[in-house]
Parts: C-alpha cells; sequence; structure tokens
C-alpha cells in the first residue's frame, strides 16, 4: 500500500475509487482542505460538492470519485476541528507543572479554545452545531479522546500523592462531564458573552477536591 498523507493517516472514510496511490491521496487531501475553507469563508450550508470541485478546478463527479458525499467529505473536515482541540488538550496534558496545574490547565485551554472558535470561525461553528446535534462519529470519538487527555493527568496525580481516586477511568469521564458547559460548543454558545471565568474557576477547584486533591494549590490563571 502506498504512504498516506501525514494528515489523512487514520481517514474516515476510504477512497471510494479504490485507489492507494500517492497521487490518489493528494487529491483527497485537495479536497478535503478546499472544503475546510470554504466552511470558513462561506459557510457549512451554502458550500455545495460543486463549489468545492468548481475550485479546485475539476467536476463534481471526479470529486465524487474520492468521496461518496459531501457528508464523507464533512467528516474528514470535522475531524481535522476536532484534531486541533485534541492537540491543545494533549499539549495541557503533558506539559509542565503538578497534576493539579495540569488539570486546571486543560480545563481553561480547551475553553478558551472553543470559546475563541465560535467567536472567530462562526461559519465553520455552523458545521460544528451540525456535527453535534446529528451525533457525527467524530463527537464519540472527540469526547473519549478528551477523557483520556484528563485520565492520564488524573492517573500521574494518583502516582504522585496528589489525587486519591478508585478508578482513573470513571473519574476521567465524570470530570469531563462536569465541564460540559465550558466545553460544549452549542452551550458556549448560549453563554457567549457572559464571563465564565468565575465559574470556571470555581469548577476547577470543586474537580480538584472531588479528584482527593487540595484547591488551595490550583495556580492562578496564566500561572
Amino acid at each position: 500500500m502506498a504512504d498516506r498523507p501525514a494528515a489523512l493517516s487514520t481517514p474516515e472514510t476510504p477512497l471510494r475509487s479504490g485507489a492507494e496511490s500517492p497521487a490518489a491521496w493528494e487529491t483527497r487531501k485537495q479536497i478535503i482542505e478546499t472544503a475546510e475553507r470554504l466552511y470558513r469563508q462561506y459557510g457549512y450550508r451554502k458550500t455545495t460538492v460543486a463549489d468545492i470541485a468548481a475550485e479546485l478546478g475539476m467536476s463534481p463527479a471526479n470529486v465524487y470519485r474520492f468521496f461518496a458525499s459531501k457528508d464523507a467529505i464533512s467528516a474528514e473536515v470535522a475531524t481535522m476541528v476536532a484534531d486541533a482541540i485534541r492537540e491543545t488538550a494533549q499539549k495541557a496534558a503533558t506539559g509542565p507543572g503538578t497534576a493539579t496545574a495540569r488539570v486546571a490547565r486543560l480545563i481553561r485551554e480547551i475553553h478558551h479554545h472553543n470559546r475563541t472558535q465560535l467567536l472567530d470561525d462562526r461559519k465553520m461553528h455552523e458545521m460544528v452545531r451540525v456535527a453535534v446535534e446529528e451525533n457525527w462519529p467524530v463527537v464519540d470519538k472527540h469526547i473519549e479522546a478528551l477523557q483520556g487527555a484528563f485520565a492520564a493527568v488524573i492517573a500521574d496525580g494518583v502516582q504522585r500523592g496528589e489525587f486519591k481516586v478508585e478508578d482513573v477511568k470513571v473519574a476521567a469521564a465524570c470530570t469531563s462531564a462536569a465541564c460540559a458547559t465550558l466545553f460544549h460548543p452549542l452551550l458556549i454558545e448560549q453563554c457567549l458573552f457572559k464571563d465564565l471565568a468565575p465559574e470556571m474557576e470555581a469548577m476547577i477547584r470543586f474537580i480538584v477536591r472531588a479528584l482527593g486533591g487540595d484547591p488551595k494549590k490550583v495556580p492562578a490563571p496564566g500561572r
């Protein structure tokens, strides 16, 4: 099998044509990146497969050689959006500092990322909304990834003696669920112009206490 471009190492859908050549994967990559750009520029609902094809100088039929539908293209775009959030989470979870500090950083940075994306990229948010409302598979994978980031930090905290939990996996799932109002794009949208910082800091202290840690050791934002 030919090597795939790094960005498409785990595609949501296989090449419709069955081709596995580097040229075919490069075309697929161009289709996804063009769709992402048009979604940001014109909106998810307004962008059609014909628009994507025209931008690339190809026919819609050629696009359908690589993707069965607009939904298949959108699944890949949604994966790219989710990957950016997961990268932010991973960086926060594996960065320096105590486990308590990293839990706080993880919550703050995911919230900041999601809120900033909503403010600065409203047209792409349209696709995110549809993905959440229709429960696209990427949504469940995204939630699992965030829970995994929390689990890694909590497990390290237990090993260090900072936290005391019986089941790391359950603790991570509960921590993620407790942050729904801070993470969920549709809930953030409802409170977009409300200052959620006080609520977020209270939630961080609550979570650290629930994990058996000392909320007094939560570093102030920016530290």
